[in-house]
């Protein structure tokens, strides 16, 4: 390992990025910064530049750089200036993996290595306190939620999310033989499955099931080894539902709290409540009253919406909704007021406007088009499996339709283009042949 970092420096930093979350933003931000440095002062080759999708992303931060400084009248506007840096980031990705794209596969082998090792200890960590209450670092369970190394950010299962297609891809990209390996990737992602479930994040959770469905429907190679998983995590989500083991009760919060959730109706415990209960709400009122999301979301999502009407073709600037909604007076209030929407699609339209919608919508499709593309042709090889997963893990990573975190947040974007410039590598090693 340590004659990798010493021979290519560059290629570890890059896959040790996602991790640098843990200890906080500002290391990952001044990753970011060291490997962008590096790609302008290293490359010499305008390809790179010459990109039509690298293109596309630039008049994309373009854009939101330019919205946010006539938009925004506070500090808000000077974070969102520098938006671009993410885009040359994601283009410092494709450049180093481009540059290393020769190293042994036993150098590959290595990093993946790194990566399980890191997993499997995370894994261990989630494990023992939803079994005893603490971790290994004396963290305890918040609100019934498994944290592990994250202590009081309830970020685990979205973490994980967000490293599991890099590390499948690594498997491909080191050119493991996936049959033979099958057992150790049944218990690595059984593992992973049932610590994101533990974890308590919904939508996670959801979002997981999404992946394993398009990794079973686009990958042949990972098809047998994804359902036997999945069929694991299913024996253990009835187990921790029928014996109720672990310091949390993450079906509680799966199921139940969701149900209670968009309906309104809240379970008693004991039964004859809930027979009262039952008989007391007209079955036709539950139904009417469901929501998609919970009543809260539905209240962001409605303030969202009417700051759009204001300014349907910019929109508010991005940020903009934490500055904008606590100043808007409305007699009788509308929606609930917060940082952000609380979904990807809904602060786009409200922030960027259709103009910005039209960005984030032209780039899901060409990835979806893409994606089947890949899928169509006859050979299965190498570059085509690492393509699907890091196309699916993109989808995923920009989903829509789920209550998601704020779109311009440091760390979200900073994991959006990483997944965007190992997309573009994969793209030109399929697509090109080179």
């Amino acid at each position: 390992m340590f004659k990798l970092i010493k021979t290519h420096p560059l290629i570890y930093l890059l896959f040790l990025t996602p991790f640098f979350v843990i200890p906080g933003i500002a290391i990952i931000e001044l990753s970011v910064i060291i490997i962008t440095l590096i790609f302008l002062l290293k490359n010499r080759n305008l390809e790179y530049y010459k990109d039509i999708k690298f293109l596309f992303l630039l008049l994309y931060s373009i854009y939101v750089a330019t919205n946010a400084f006539f938009q925004i009248d506070d500090d808000l506007k000077f974070s969102s200036f520098f938006f671009f840096r993410y885009v040359l980031f994601s283009l410092s990705i494709f450049f180093i993996l481009d540059l290393y794209k020769n190293i042994p596969n036993f150098s590959k082998k290595k990093i993946l290595f790194f990566y399980l090792v890191i997993c499997f200890f995370i894994f261990f960590d989630s494990y023992l306190q939803f079994f005893t209450g603490k971790n290994l670092f004396g963290f305890e369970i918040i609100r019934a939620t498994v944290s592990s190394i994250f202590g009081s950010e309830l970020i685990l299962g979205s973490f994980l999310l967000k490293l599991l297609p890099i590390t499948l891809f690594l498997f491909f990209y080191s050119n493991i033989n996936i049959k033979d390996n099958s057992l150790l990737l049944i218990i690595f992602l059984s593992l992973f499955f049932s610590v994101v479930f533990i974890a308590g994040g919904r939508t996670p959770f959801f979002l997981m099931l999404l992946f394993i469905l398009l990794i079973i429907f686009f990958i042949r190679d990972l098809r047998f080894i994804f359902n036997l998983s999945t069929l694991l995590l299913v024996l253990f989500i009835i187990s921790t539902l029928i014996f109720e083991f672990g310091k949390s009760k993450p079906g509680n919060r799966m199921f139940i709290k969701t149900f209670d959730q968009m309906t309104n109706y809240i379970f008693t415990k004991t039964e004859n409540q809930i027979v009262e209960e039952k008989n007391d709400i007209n079955k036709k009122e539950i139904i009417k009253n469901i929501k998609v999301f919970s009543s809260n979301h539905n209240g962001h999502y409605i303030l969202a919406y009417d700051l759009f009407k204001k300014n349907p073709i910019f929109g508010i600037g991005p940020k903009g909704f934490r500055h904008y909604c606590r100043g808007v007076d409305y007699d009788p209030p509308i929606g609930i007021c917060s940082t952000h929407p609380h979904n990807f699609l809904i602060q786009i339209l409200s922030e960027t406007g259709l103009l910005g919608f039209l960005f984030y919508i032209f780039g899901i499709i060409f990835v979806v088009v893409k994606l089947f593309q890949a899928y169509i042709r006859k050979e299965d090889n190498i570059e085509k499996n690492y393509f699907l997963v890091i196309s699916i893990g993109l989808i995923i990573n920009f989903f829509p339709f789920v209550p998601n975190g704020n779109f311009f947040n440091n760390w979200i974007s900073i994991t959006s283009f990483y997944y965007i410039g190992i997309y573009l590598y994969s793209y030109k090693r399929l697509f090109y042949n080179l």
